[in-house]
């Protein structure tokens, strides 16, 4: 009978250490209830209430079919390391990770600072503990002292009693920037490596949206919009952004389109961008090139960059159609430019700034964003606040159309109906 009690009670989140003393409280309703003869499942209800914690376990949670192989990961190491791209729903499986040992007895407790996961899991008193560290260096960039935060959690990771468990869960830009390293594979705490958490698959995408659209009430047709856009693009495939879009579908405009759409779902990181934007001219208008010139999975080299910040009135893709037959002689030059483009220092050292902070990446000699998070929190510099931002806009705008690169020009160019030049100079030979 007790054991099975004590089960009862850790399905209700109580820890094994506090089984006894729960047991005892509730041993003694029973008895003031015979002595009475009053009711007893209402006061061990309350009193139940009383003594459980609070679930750490994320709302709404589904499955994605890795958890158990986590869990055996957790309890064969002592530690946990989750890390990827933000919004990815790296808090979201730590969670549910912990809320299943809070369920199997332990003790869980929630924070960012090493130094109380320290003292949490290495003091002697207490019983199975488990501490879920979130983002401990920073969750956009890494916080002062990250490096210290770093070096006390390698030094932890090497002591934690047997009956104690640690999950880490790390935004993986910020890891990269606070461990000086150039992938995740650099980056193990001792002989603890980090599992990446991707986007969802397509199904657990739609099965995201399905639930949260249902809770925040979303119209049916933006429901079949947003459902045709998971399964047609790649776009929409983190927990994140899904469940954004849910909570803020009121501030979509009548009719939005697709890009309206998307952008709206990863809106929230424009703040973050701003912040990078403030850092001075450089930066913004690096940021504003860099959103202009890629596309989540196409780059940009530093010509092509620089000549969108620099370029001035140079316009040597927009050159007239030329109509040159040549039957025999030399054939028609093609077009370059006046001056070989070049960053500023500024600009250099704002970019330099901008890939150790991992908010863009290098890909051979191109520049593109780490993840489409970041980009459209970039394109939303392109609105332009004011008539000189919005000139400048214009000014860099036209210059990635009219930029030696097809590539970037495509990225940079508005669709066919609203664009307001001719076509792309040819050559014929």
């Amino acid at each position: 009978m007790e054991v099975r009690l004590q089960a009862a009670l850790r399905a209700q989140r109580i820890d094994s250490q506090s089984l006894r003393g729960a047991i005892a409280h509730l041993t003694d309703i029973v008895s003031h209830a015979k002595r009475t003869q009053s009711d007893i499942i209402a006061p061990i209800m309350e009193r139940i209430r009383r003594l459980a914690p609070d679930t750490v376990a994320a709302p709404g949670y589904l499955l994605r079919g890795s958890e158990g192989n986590l869990i055996d990961v957790l309890n064969s190491q002592l530690v946990l390391l989750l890390s990827g791209q933000p919004r990815t729903g790296k808090t979201w499986i730590a969670r549910e990770i912990a809320s299943a040992l809070q369920m199997a007895g332990f003790e869980v407790r929630v924070g960012q600072h090493v130094d109380e996961a320290e003292r949490f899991l290495t003091e002697a008193a207490g019983g199975e503990r488990l501490y879920l560290l979130d983002d401990p260096l920073g969750s956009r960039e890494p916080l002062p002292g990250a490096s210290a935060s770093l070096a006390t959690l390698r030094g932890l990771i090497g002591r934690i009693p047997r009956n104690r468990r640690l999950i880490v869960a790390q935004s993986e830009p910020v890891l990269l920037q606070a461990t000086h390293q150039p992938s995740i594979e650099n980056c193990s705490l001792g002989t603890h490596g980090w599992v990446v958490v991707g986007g969802l698959t397509h199904d657990l995408a739609l099965a995201v949206w399905s639930r949260a659209s249902e809770v925040h009430s979303v119209p049916n047709d933006l429901r079949r919009r947003l459902e045709a856009l998971i399964m047609d693009g790649e776009e929409l495939r983190d927990v994140g952004a899904i469940t954004y879009l849910a909570q803020t579908h009121a501030q979509l405009p009548p009719n939005a389109s697709d890009a309206e759409i998307i952008r709206q779902a990863r809106s929230d990181a424009f703040d973050f961008v701003v912040q990078l934007a403030e850092k001075g001219p450089a930066y913004e208008s690096l940021l504003r090139a860099v959103a202009l010139a890629t596309t989540n999975s196409t780059g940009a080299s530093d010509t092509e960059l620089s000549f969108i910040i620099n370029g001035g009135d140079e316009e040597p893709g927009l050159v007239p159609e030329l109509g040159v037959w040549s039957f025999s002689g030399d054939t028609p030059p093609l077009p370059q430019y006046g001056v070989e483009p070049s960053f500023t220092e500024d600009q250099m050292a704002a970019l330099n700034a901008l890939q150790r902070r991992r908010v863009v990446d290098e890909v051979g000699d191109l520049t593109l964003f780490s993840h489409p998070y970041l980009r459209a929190g970039a394109q939303a510099l392109l609105r332009g606040d004011t008539r000189h931002m919005r000139e400048q806009v214009k000014a860099q705008t036209t210059r990635g159309i009219a930029c030696l690169s097809d590539r970037v020009e495509l990225a940079s160019s508005p669709p066919p109906s609203l664009s307001r030049h001719g076509p792309r100079h040819t050559h014929a030979f």
